[in-house]
């Protein structure tokens, strides 16, 4: 009879996870190689490594690696449109202003999980509806603040506006985040989009006289 003592050691058993379990599990470790390293980190073999499992699970689970940033993404659309609630004051400017220091403040914190908004590997053009309806949610949520100063704007120039207001507080965030934002000048960001967003609003008013 042998010894149990001389017998090899049995590999430890893997928790075995439901689907919902295992891409949860594979997001936040997604989201965590962003959060440390950027969008660029993102790779297959590197999220598998960080999961535990091969990278041939990961394709299991989503469409693609694009669709993991996608997903990861999603989270952070909802924070974007949550900073709408409760602004402060009782003018566009006002609200305007509350919620770019907001918006400003949270890309700050975690700069890298908001530049992969915009980047990070993708093999097409293509982004999926859900994505964009995202997008288009948050420019109707800054639409929305500039016809209340000009309730006859067309749609598409407040839409128009909305965009470009959108893409240069975004600029002016992501030039703050990487500490580069004191190579153009001695301005603040905050400075900055309020100075914006004044000369935005200013345009909308002589628009509508």
């Amino acid at each position: 009879m042998s010894d149990p003592d001389d017998q090899p050691p049995r590999k430890p058993t893997r928790t075995r996870r439901s689907r919902d379990e295992l891409r949860q599990l594979t997001l936040d470790a997604a989201r965590q190689i962003i959060l440390e390293e950027g969008p660029e980190a993102l790779t297959a073999r590197r999220l598998a490594k960080a999961v535990g499992y091969t990278p041939g699970t990961i394709y299991n689970l989503f469409d693609s690696l694009p669709d993991v940033l996608w997903q990861v993404n999603r989270a952070h659309f909802a924070r974007i449109a949550s900073l709408f609630s409760n602004l402060p004051g009782v003018t566009p400017q006002d609200r305007l202003r509350a919620l770019a220091a907001r918006y400003l403040d949270l890309v700050e914190a975690e700069p890298t999980l908001f530049r992969a908004l915009f980047e990070g590997p993708r093999k097409s053009e293509e982004f999926p509806d859900w994505y964009m309806r995202a997008i288009d949610g948050l420019l109707d949520l800054t639409a929305t603040e500039l016809t209340s100063l000009a309730p006859d704007m067309p749609a598409s120039v407040a839409r128009r506006d909305a965009s470009a207001l959108f893409a240069s507080i975004q600029g002016l965030a992501q030039l703050r985040a990487g500490g580069r934002l004191d190579l153009l000048t001695d301005a603040s960001a905050k400075e900055l989009a309020d100075a914006l967003i004044v000369r935005v609003l200013r345009d909308v008013e002589h628009q509508q006289s």
